[in-house]
């Protein structure tokens, strides 16, 4: 597990692209980097607010709250609209006992005690937009249009409007205060009815948000009202948008970067002991606009149009460079990640990025697993693949050399999780609206892409039999169950079932082609069948699982034992897949249900391919288990030998240590090991002699065998045959 240059500070966003929580963003990485901060921001990219959306599943994203290495959070609270996400985030908070700013709204859900609220003042500055009609242009009629009256925020507004009003005795109109819904329609409905008559025109009309502004513009502008010279209108959140509307909005910047650089100085303070300074909410600007009468600011304007200009750029190149078509055409993840590196200019600004994806992501029949496979798609960077567990993020930061701000954003496609996306910036930048448009085609990309690795398989193995799998010719799922019923109850004998499953870290959409993937199930169907013979029942019941019903005197642990040795001595399958891609597992029948000893077989297989799973998480497993493949292919040839060392660069007391800790065996009697299973595998399937099995498995003392032979299996050559056939 690497370990953190710096300690993170960890953000709760949703919609982290909007120009709210950017603006925040902004403030709290700037800090966080002065400080010696690494940010690690969790985000959703659609947040929808209705649950039972399939666009939900991005939510999981949200699990990576528990991640260890981060040692205190912000949450952006204002960004969750839905109450369902706001409960989930707070009970993966509830596992965490770091610090917590929470910044923006007030939100139930993350009222915890320890929590430290913080925001900017709707009350004062409503107050100074209000101020500012009132100081500089003389207004005393003025109109207000606020949100939902139920809400926090629209009551603040309209206080801080009715303060200015009273500190410039001019006495509250209530019939001059409108709720809207922070939306653009309220501001066309409001805008109605002074076209109407409905209404007096007043000189000024504040609205509590820019969209509700807008609303209005739209509307007078189409009935021929003139703002500013009949009617002023002034906003409040610019939003970025003013250059799409005329005239140009009138409109107040909450100061949401000052409250990003307030959080971070809360958390440090806390991480270090340190006394906090008094919280004074950040004051904001008025921004000028031709909605007044004071007029625009040239550079102002300018500045806004360059940004537009760049973000229609990217949507230029994002919608007419071939990137999705090329996505769809590749064969293979590799080629995949290599499209992603060679359009990576496609997200703005971004120095890295990473693709996570769960080690299972292809199979929609299991749930997601908790290790994932982690590359840079940067073509002039090693994108080689490492195994890791979803919540060690510091394998990614551990990278960076100087303070840097990381995003973490879901891939998924409808109510399948895939991975995630990682995005590193080394200077205080967000992904904007484009990056969704990305997102979107790597994530659509990777469906097509498992759909047609999927439909390739399928085409060339479909069951056409009732009972039977054409692929291997074995009992199907149904032959096997009928199979089982059959034998079970009649008896006497000593039935075992053994079950087998194979391509447990199946990476066939990563470099393989499905010609080598059906090749290697067959090849371990025919493992299968040399150890059940021809009297015995054996059936593939799932792509990747296969049972045996064993009629023997031997014990369940022998079998599968012995089905293991037999396995791996199959090549093709061997190279294919390799030493950690199966287990197996046995149990006597004793008149079990079907149903009900291979729910417990496949209970026990899933334990042990947990394990085997974890153990890919360890440093330099990859390499090791290349090493061990060669170990078990030729045993007679290999041995704890300098040439099997120098594929390792590191010291030879380094490699069997961390040999050790990946397999819990010495690398040396892993090399026995694997000459004694070489040996069962002769004696199971062949009626060679013990002198000639001994040579086969590269030993020139039949006698120094014999006794390595005894100690591991516990019986002799001559007993563990005769067992077998027993």
């Amino acid at each position: 597990m690497a370990k953190l240059k710096r300690p993170v500070i960890g953000v709760i966003a949703a919609e982290a692209n909007s120009i709210e929580q950017r603006e925040i963003l902004k403030g709290l990485v700037g800090q966080a980097q002065k400080l010696g901060y690494d940010t690690a921001v969790i985000s959703n990219v659609f947040n929808p607010n209705i649950m039972e959306m399939s666009l939900f599943t991005e939510n999981h994203i949200y699990e990576l709250i528990r991640s260890e290495d981060i040692s205190s959070f912000v949450i952006i609270a204002e960004s969750f609209v839905n109450v369902e996400l706001r409960k989930i985030i707070a009970e993966h908070l509830s596992a965490r006992d770091v610090p917590v700013v929470v910044v923006g709204t007030y939100l139930e859900e993350f009222d915890r005690p320890g929590y430290t609220f913080i925001n900017t003042s709707d009350e004062e500055d409503m107050e100074e937009i209000t101020d500012h009609l009132i100081e500089e242009h003389g207004f005393t009629e003025i109109d207000f249009l606020t949100g939902y009256a139920e809400i926090e925020a629209s009551q603040k507004r309209i206080v801080g409007y009715k303060k200015s009003l009273i500190s410039h005795n001019i006495a509250v109109d209530e019939s001059r205060i409108f709720y809207g819904t922070f939306w653009m329609d309220s501001g066309k409905e409001l805008a109605q009815r002074y076209i109407k008559g409905e209404l007096k025109l007043p000189q000024a009309i504040v609205c509590a948000n820019d969209y509700m502004a807008y609303g209005i513009l739209d509307k007078f502008a189409k009935n021929n009202i003139s703002v500013p010279e009949q009617v002023t209108v002034v906003g409040y959140e610019y939003i970025r948008r003013r250059t799409l509307y005329s005239p140009l909005l009138t409109t107040y910047q909450r100061n949401r970067e000052g409250l990003g650089v307030s959080a971070v100085k809360i958390l440090h303070a806390k991480l270090n002991g340190l006394p906090e300074e008094p919280f004074i909410p950040p004051s904001g600007i008025l921004v000028h606009g031709d909605s007044c009468p004071c007029g625009h600011d040239n550079a102002q304007y300018r500045a806004e149009l360059d940004a537009e200009k760049t973000k229609r750029d990217f949507e230029f190149w994002n919608l007419f460079t071939p990137v999705d078509q090329e996505l769809t055409q590749s064969q293979n993840l590799n080629e995949f990640i290599g499209i992603l590196g060679k359009y990576h200019w496609h997200v703005r600004s971004v120095y890295n990025i990473f693709i996570c994806l769960a080690s299972n992501w292809y199979d929609t029949d299991a749930p997601m697993s908790n290790v994932v496979s982690c590359r840079t798609i940067m073509p002039w960077l090693d994108t080689t693949p490492k195994d890791i567990d979803k919540l060690d993020i510091a394998e990614i930061l551990s990278q960076g050399e100087i303070p840097a701000v990381y995003y973490f954003t879901p891939l998924f496609f409808s109510d399948r999780m895939f991975g995630h996306v990682v995005l590193k910036y080394d200077i205080p930048d967000t992904y904007d609206d484009i990056f969704r448009n990305w997102i979107k085609s790597v994530s659509n990309g990777l469906e097509f892409l498992r759909m047609k690795n999927d439909i390739q398989y399928l085409t060339r193995v479909q069951d056409l039999s009732e009972q039977r799998d054409t692929l291997t010719g074995m009992f199907n799922a149904a032959g096997m169950e009928k199979a089982y019923r059959s034998a079970v109850p009649h008896g006497d004998k000593q039935l075992s079932l053994i079950m087998l499953k194979v391509a447990l870290f199946d990476d066939s959409i990563t470099n393989m082609d499905n010609s080598s993937r059906i090749e290697a199930i067959i090849d371990a169907s025919r493992a299968v069948g040399q150890l059940c013979g021809n009297h015995d029942i054996c059936g593939r019941i799932s792509d990747h699982t296969f049972v045996c019903l064993v009629q023997s005197n031997a014990d369940p642990e022998v079998l599968s034992d012995t089905l293991t040795s037999i396995l791996i001595q199959h090549h093709k399958y061997l190279m294919r897949y390799g030493m950690d891609s199966f287990v197996c597992v046995a149990e006597r029948c004793d008149g079990s249900r079907y149903d009900d000893i291979i729910s417990r077989c496949s209970a026990s297989a899933d334990i042990k391919a947990n394990a085997m799973s974890d153990k890919r998480l360890i440093s330099h497993y990859r390499e090791m288990i290349e090493m061990r493949n060669v170990v078990y292919k030729t045993p007679e040839e290999t041995f704890d030998t300098d040439a099997l060392h120098s594929r390792f660069l590191g010291s030879t007391g380094y490699l069997r240590s961390v040999y050790k800790q990946c397999f819990g065996v010495s690398f040396h009697k892993d090399c026995i090991a694997a000459r004694i299973a070489k040996a069962k595998y002769q004696l199971a399937t062949t009626s060679m002699s013990i002198i000639e099995i001994s040579e086969k498995c590269g030993y020139l003392d039949s006698k120094y065998f014999l006794r390595q032979f005894s100690s591991i299996a516990g019986m002799t050559p001559v007993q563990y045959r005769t067992l077998l056939q027993g």
